[in-house]
Formats: structure tokens, sequence, C-alpha cells
């Protein structure tokens, strides 16, 4: 963890910006430049407090509003950490911005510009683009638990557009919140197992693309090669994902084999079983942890999987027209 005296943020009274803004702004920048990772532990509001020379409300009030935003966590008895979520994960992949602010502000001060008058200016400039600029598309995809990100990684990398990571599971914890979140997305984007569940809960204007997994052919293909009635385990974070594994296996025409699905903390509790099967094939979420207990772990196969080029060029082609929509009302209501 930072230590307190090192931790290096900073406040200036004279910004243009408030201190709340500054503080919560150069976290999240830490973050996304990777001198805070996931699972550092802050300051304690305390120490923050006195080190930054602020009053204790507001260093409370800036932990709040990030944990709730989704950049930290706080467990009790133990103290604030930077979290495990989708939303520190966007930040880290898009830090190019901030490398982007970075030459900027280089060029500023050689214009003999300060922080706080480059801080002004490019918020001037901002809204006054602000202006003409049609507003991105807000895209969700949605998947049943954070375990699913490989999907999701896996269409972002496609389309080249943020995309905001919704799970089914939040719907229980905070169903209000994660609703809001959804009913103003302009597409939703799910796979086809979850279509049903999905489409339950948009509204009936808004659209929903559902995408169909493949698993990889080379993984098609070890699995083909086993004998019949062979023993499989397919083992996942959980026994919900271990079952669409099974379901995409049997679609692409493996009949043969005999599955059975376990997720992660049955096998920790019962790791003999490793022992009575033929094959083994685990998610990419728990590869390393499977291969701790096989007894062969180079043969542990890995589930890996591909979206189908046919709803990728759909989903592509809606994405292009719904901005060229949006885009043409943008220009009509100015």
């Amino acid at each position: 963890m930072p230590n307190t005296i090192l931790f290096p943020l900073f406040v200036d009274t004279q910004a243009p910006i408030t201190i709340n803004a500054q503080i919560a702004e150069q976290i999240k920048l830490l973050i996304a430049i990777g001198d805070l990772q996931p699972g550092d532990t802050l300051p304690t509001v305390t120490q923050l407090a006195k080190h930054l020379k602020v009053n204790h409300n507001t260093i409370a009030a800036v932990y709040n509003y990030l944990i709730e935003s989704g950049y930290l966590v706080a467990q009790r008895g133990k103290g604030t950490f930077v979290a495990h979520t989708q939303v520190v994960q966007n930040i880290i992949i898009h830090k190019e911005f901030y490398n982007l602010l970075g030459q900027a502000f280089n060029a500023a001060v050689m214009t003999g510009l300060s922080p706080s008058e480059f801080g002004a200016a490019a918020y001037a400039q901002a809204a006054i683009l602000n202006r003409h600029a049609v507003a991105p598309l807000k895209l969700v995809f949605i998947e049943y638990s954070q375990h699913s990100t490989g999907v999701y990684e896996t269409i972002q990398s496609e389309i080249k557009l943020p995309l905001l990571f919704l799970c089914l599971e939040d719907f229980k914890i905070n169903k209000s919140k994660v609703l809001k979140e959804l009913l103003t997305a302009d597409l939703i984007i799910t796979t086809a197992q979850h279509q049903w569940e999905v489409t339950r809960l948009t509204a009936p204007e808004q659209e929903v693309i559902t995408v169909n997994l493949k698993p990889d052919l080379q993984l098609l293909a070890q699995i083909s090669s086993l004998p019949r009635n062979a023993l499989m385990l397919l083992i996942c974070q959980e026994e919900v994902t271990c079952k669409v594994m099974k379901q995409m296996l049997q679609q692409a025409g493996i009949s043969h084999i005999n599955f059975q699905t376990l997720d992660l903390e049955y096998l920790q509790k019962n790791q003999k079983i490793l022992e009575q099967a033929d094959a083994v094939c685990a998610s990419r979420h728990v590869e390393n942890w499977v291969r701790q207990y096989s007894l062969q772990p180079s043969e542990v196969m890995v589930f890996n999987f591909s979206v189908d080029e046919t709803n990728m060029s759909v989903l592509k082609a809606r994405l292009a027209a719904i901005q060229l929509t949006k885009s043409a009302i943008s220009h009509t209501n100015q």
C-alpha cells in the first residue's frame, strides 16, 4: 500500500474545480496509469485528510463517491481498496486518454499557462465542442456475472466503442441503480443464452441484439478425439457458467462425451474427482487454479471461444445505423 506521505495527491485551492473533484480525479488517474492497482490499499480517511490538510468529511465524501462509482471498495475493519471491477478495467484500458492530456499540458506549459489556467481552458474548449458534438452511443452488454468478462472483452475489441458491462446478478443486489443504466442504453447486447432474461428487463422500445458464442475449433478437435462415453469435467467459477459451456459444446455437435459440470468451490473441496475424469476443461478464469489440483496440469483443456462472425457483422451494421440516425436528429435540432 502506498505510504501516506508519498501518496502523490495534491490540492490547489486556487484551481477552478472543487477540492473533491481534484482528489477524486487524481485517484482515478493513479489507477489508470498503474500507480494504484486493483487490490491496493488506500490511506485511511484520517491519514489522507491530514496529508492534504483538508477536512475529514471531504475525504470521506470522495471515497464514498468513488465506491459508488465502482472505483473503490470498502471492507469493514480492513480499509478501502482499489476495486476489481469492470469500471477499473475500463479506465486502465483507456489510459491513452491521460497520455493525450499530458501531451496537451506540456504544450500549454510552453505557452506559459499554469495548471489552473490549463484546466479552465480545457473545460471551456470541451464545453464549446460539446454543443456541436453528437452524444456517443450508450452501449450495454449484459451477462450473468462478473466472471463472464471474457465475452465482454471480445465484443469490445471488435466494435472498438465504449461498452458498459452489467451483470444479471447485480439486479438482485441493487436493481434500481442497474435498471437505470439499462433503460438509458441506446443498444443492449447479450448472449443468446440470456436473451429472454434480458428482454424482460428492457423497455419495449429498446433494441436487444444477441450474439452466439462458438467453442474454439482446436478445442472441438481435442474433445472429438476422446473415446465414446469418456467423462469430461467442465469447471468454471460458477455452476451456471459450466452449464452454458456444456450447452455450447453439445450445440457444436459433441454428443459422445459424458459431461459433468462443477464450480471451482466444489473442486477445491473434492479434489479427488479429478482422478476419476478422462479429461478436464476449464474456463480461462479458473485455468490456473485447476492446473494446481490436476495430476497432469499440462493436459487441462482451456475453454476458448469466439463470437459468431454473422452476429458480429449484424451488430456492427446496427451500430453504424443507430449512430447515423442519432447524428441526423442532432443536426436537425441544432
